[in-house]
């Protein structure tokens, strides 16, 4: 019984080790990596974030400008004018 424990620690150990190498050689590997495809993935990314927000932003502005913000100056001339 004791041996077999041991050898089930001793396997289980080897396993995680091989599991953690693996792991480090796979994260070594993408650092190492020097071609540009994921930068210019992110930047298309980085740049349609920004062409979206501006695009809701412009259409914000104009409904607050147009709609909502006449009515709130009416209403308020109303209570107190």
């Amino acid at each position: 019984m004791k041996k077999s424990l041991v050898t089930f620690a001793g396997n289980s150990i080897n396993h995680i080790s091989s599991r953690i190498k693996r792991l480090s050689c796979g994260a070594r590997a993408a650092l190492a990596n020097q071609r540009g495809d994921f930068y210019i993935s992110d930047a298309v990314k980085i740049i349609i974030a920004v062409v979206l927000g501006a695009l809701l932003l412009a259409a914000l502005t104009l409904i607050f400008d147009d709609t909502v913000i006449p009515r709130i100056t009416s209403e308020i001339e109303g209570l107190f004018g």
